[in-house]
């Protein structure tokens, strides 16, 4: 009983901060015209969120052993859902933004505190079920994002998604403050050896390159001085954080853990596997609202079918990491995820849910076989007091890869529908007889629907002009889910890497 409770809060911690990274997006037109906000302003709403959680993710190791763990889980559950009662309170734009950077704070301790907090509950022979329950949580949250976001946007307004919080993080500090027990092992940092310029460039560093990342394809890039300026100072922050970190006492956060093989390794596959999540995640609502024209709340339903194979995967990748090992559970992750994005960049914009739900299904039923033994791999070959650091690295190589994914992806997206605009344009001519009686058609629909002959032969190269454009995003679809299949076939070294061989994974694995 008091393991379930210790997972209840844990869960809900990694649950309310990842669901609180997706579920702003439907509400993002109903909270332009209550703040009187455009799109690039309101898109800070998400940018603040992100970039905090980006920031305190490689500090939560060094934070939880200045603090302690269990008080600087609780305290960021409080914090966070502070936060979130203010965020539903504000009347401006910039006091919504202001209130989720400090949100995000909050919710990105939650994601590597809370699974430490999981591992460190269960037995060595029940690790695979702690990473798995942890898992659910992190996989299905932005699978519910939309749907919740969108039920509440509907029955209610745009401050409900923040307030829905609220209960949720009380039980959560009420069970943490009861239940959570202290770390068994952590570092002595005393406040007098805090690396305060590790901490400084650290921020600067991983603040700016979020930034970027995050409002790059806004701003139009390096046309843009503010990118410019963002990118030089993400350079120069982040090579001058790895030298003083390789120079100084006590780092905030100790890149030397990089020497290892398995969490090395495991991070670049996380940063690969942030791509492909995100970067679906991404993508397919665009594709099933601009394409098929789902709403944002059916684009929701229809996701959250699979999510039943989502969760009986980390049901048997739980039971048989300790009995198989890593690796070959990893490796058929990658390929179940490789085949299920390949039947995604084959679909049309005639698919039916039927044809969708094949590429999604065998996408969630990667999810356990990529998410446990990485994890647990990842982690395997580090000490006690590192565990709190090596978590949130990967929790970061996830989150980055996600950012650099959603990035790249979506400036592809729109070069890449250029591209197939201008060559589908190139067989619209006056001679193709296919066009010309496509061209008539319309006319004569139009004509018989009260227009003249000129508005009649004006909307029939409207519509065709809307049809190309809708052709051109749906070859962009499939080139882009096709690359993300190419970025797991590339990242199956790393996974190999990763993982060793199952006698060494089997060892009893260090607790934080």
């Amino acid at each position: 009983m008091l393991r379930l409770l210790i997972v209840i809060a844990a869960l809900i911690g990694a649950l309310l901060e990842v669901l609180d990274s997706t579920i702003t997006s439907v509400a993002i037109p109903q909270m332009m015209g209550n703040l009187g906000a455009t799109l690039s302003e309101i898109g800070w709403v998400t940018t603040g969120y992100i970039i905090s959680n980006v920031i305190i993710l490689p500090l939560t190791g060094w934070l939880a052993d200045l603090f302690g763990r269990k008080r600087f889980f609780a305290w960021s559950i409080a914090l966070f859902t502070v936060a979130s009662i203010f965020c539903g309170l504000s009347s401006n734009l910039w006091m919504l933004v202001f209130w989720r950077i400090i949100q995000g704070i909050g919710g990105g301790a939650l994601m590597a505190t809370g699974q430490v907090i999981l591992l460190d509950a269960f037995p060595e022979e029940q690790k695979g079920v702690a990473t798995a329950i942890y898992g659910m949580g992190v996989m299905i949250g932005p699978l519910l994002g939309p749907v919740l976001g969108g039920y509440l946007i509907d029955n209610y307004a745009w401050p409900a998604i923040f307030l829905v919080n609220i209960p949720f993080g009380v039980l959560a500090i009420i069970l943490t403050a009861l239940y959570v027990p202290n770390a068994k092992h952590q570092n002595n940092v005393s406040k007098q050896s805090i690396d305060y310029l590790g901490l400084a460039l650290l921020i600067v560093g991983m603040g700016s390159l979020q930034a970027v990342l995050e409002r790059g394809q806004a701003e139009d890039w390096w046309s843009s001085n503010l990118i410019i300026f963002l990118t030089g100072s993400a350079i120069v922050g982040l090579i001058g954080f790895i030298w003083w970190e390789l120079r100084t006492k006590h780092p905030v956060l100790d890149v030397r853990l990089f020497r290892i093989r398995s969490l090395s390794a495991g991070s670049l596959f996380g940063f690969v596997l942030g791509v492909g999540l995100y970067g679906i995640a991404f993508m397919l609502p665009v594709y099933l609202q601009n394409i098929l024209g789902y709403s944002a709340y059916e684009t929701g339903l229809i996701q959250l079918p699979p999510t039943l194979f989502s969760v009986l995967s980390f049901m048997l990748a739980g039971a048989l990491n300790s009995r198989v090992g890593s690796r070959p559970l990893l490796l058929l992750g990658t390929f179940l995820i490789i085949f299920g994005t390949a039947l995604l960049s084959i679909l049309t914009s005639q698919s039916s849910g039927d044809d969708i739900a094949k590429g999604l299904y065998f996408r969630s039923l990667s999810m356990g076989f990529l998410f446990i033994p990485l994890t647990i791999a990842s982690l395997s070959e580090l000490e006690p007091h590192q565990m709190g650091a090596g978590s949130g690295i990967i929790n970061l190589s996830r989150q980055l890869g996600g950012s650099f994914g959603i990035a790249i992806l979506s400036t592809l997206f729109e070069q890449r529908t250029t591209l197939h605009r201008s060559q589908l344009i190139c067989n619209i001519t006056s001679g193709n007889p296919v066009v010309t009686a496509t061209v008539q058609s319309y006319q004569h629909l139009f004509y018989h629907a009260d227009a003249g002959i000129a508005k009649a032969h004006s909307m029939a190269f409207t519509l065709i002009d809307a049809q190309l454009q809708r052709e051109a995003m749906m070859l962009s679809f499939n080139d882009i889910f096709l690359i993300i299949a190419a970025a797991f076939v590339v990242a199956l070294p790393f996974a190999y890497m990763a993982t060793g061989n199952k006698s060494k994974l089997n060892k009893t694995m260090p607790l934080h």
